[in-house]
């Protein structure tokens, strides 16, 4: 309750700047050199933003992700990661956002699993699937927003299988699938659908530019392997064909092959992927762009069944040479906010300054925090369990 008050007389005491698309109210001005943070009324429709603009210059202020509960499998709020991450020690997360899609329900056990690129501390959790949409911090500080893919296979003898998957569900499509111990304790598959290769030999965490040999311990068809703390399991889809899946023998040995593309990808130390690239070289998503030309009859707050027209809570990351921006727009509020669409959440980041931008998570995940309290208001009312999250971090001295 404290703190809940003290940010609410922050907002009362702060001075109003007016802008050619809304007013801001500064929040928390002195909290860190390199961080301007505000709330922003925005004045075309009923909407109100919060918004972290971070210095790319300020060489104590940082870009992260964190898993929920530290593992793919399960979900946590944006509040309790941004603690787990504090109490390290070693960095206080200032600005924390809820991150990108996945599946929220149980979905079979695989609640929590992520369905884009994740890559935390130089590990590679998840692979890139769509691949416009993602965004990577290396560790001498270059951001990366170029389209980014894997490229992987499984050699085993004389054979390789391309490795489309890490610690997605069976159900995304891949044939072949790696599953590391960050998925959790088991791979949650059925015994019909493939078969399972307990391998071992492989150092760990993965991470992208990855070759290593490994050995065959175990092949199973009974589904839902443990995952050892020191191995893998590679899940093969009973639907390939393919004269490599019979060398799969205990005692055999292979390697394995990762890289991202383009290279520099490889050099990432944190990266997040969302859905839908919403700026590319300071120019809107054609396809957002037409959509909204398209659109009859435009009502503002209106909800729709086109989730891209559709006024909803929205959270996004995007930046231009100097600035990284991480925004949360409140939605399904009609006295208070009533959301944005995709258009007019890109069209706020090219006023803010942004020339790149994706799109993350939104709806009740949309979820604003700084310095541990939630500063927005999620539509559900409460701050929401969700699958990954996005930090600005400051160095403790």
């Amino acid at each position: 309750m404290r703190k809940f008050c003290a940010i609410i007389c922050l907002l009362l005491i702060t001075t109003p700047v007016v802008h050619a698309g809304g007013e801001r109210k500064t929040l928390f001005p002195d909290l860190a050199p390199g961080l301007h943070l505000y709330r922003y009324d925005w004045a075309v429709e009923t909407c109100v933003l919060y918004v972290a603009e971070m210095s790319r210059h300020e060489p104590t202020l940082h870009f992260e992700v964190a898993l929920a509960n530290a593992q793919v499998l399960g979900k946590e709020t944006v509040r309790s990661m941004a603690d787990r991450r504090t109490q390290r020690g070693d960095r206080h997360v200032l600005v924390a956002i809820n991150g990108g899609f996945g599946v929220l329900g149980d979905m079979r056990g695989y609640g929590g699993v992520l369905e884009n690129l994740h890559v935390q501390d130089g590990e590679l959790i998840t692979q890139p699937t769509d691949t416009e949409a993602c965004f990577g911090v290396t560790e001498s500080g270059e951001f990366l927003s170029t389209p980014v893919q894997m490229k992987a296979n499984v050699q085993i003898g004389a054979h390789a299988l391309p490795l489309g998957c890490i610690n997605q569900r069976r159900l995304d499509g891949c044939q072949v699938t790696l599953y590391t111990p960050r998925l959790g304790e088991s791979t949650h598959t059925n015994r019909r659908r493939g078969t399972e290769i307990l391998i071992s030999g492989l150092p760990l965490p993965l991470t992208p530019n990855y070759v290593h040999s490994y050995r065959v311990e175990d092949v199973s068809r009974d589904g839902n392997s443990a995952i050892p703390r020191d191995g893998a399991i590679l899940w093969i889809s009973t639907r390939l064909k393919d004269a490599s899946v019979s060398k799969f023998n205990t005692g055999a040995n292979g390697t394995l092959t990762l890289t991202l593309s383009p290279p520099e990808w490889n050099r990432v130390q944190h990266a997040i992927g969302g859905r839908i690239r919403l700026l590319k070289d300071g120019k809107i998503n054609e396809t957002l762009v037409e959509m909204h030309r398209a659109e009859k009859r435009h009502t503002p707050g209106k909800r729709a069944s086109v989730l891209n027209l559709s006024h909803e809570p929205r959270t996004a990351l995007g930046y231009n040479a100097d600035t990284l921006f991480l925004i949360v727009a409140d939605g399904r509020q009609p006295k208070y906010s009533t959301g944005l669409t995709l258009y007019e959440l890109a069209s706020i980041l090219i006023e803010l300054g942004a020339t790149e931008a994706i799109n993350l998570d939104g709806g009740s995940s949309s979820t604003f925090v700084i310095n541990d309290a939630v500063i927005n208001k999620p539509s559900g009312q409460r701050e929401r369990e969700v699958l990954n999250a996005v930090f600005i971090t400051a160095d403790i001295p």
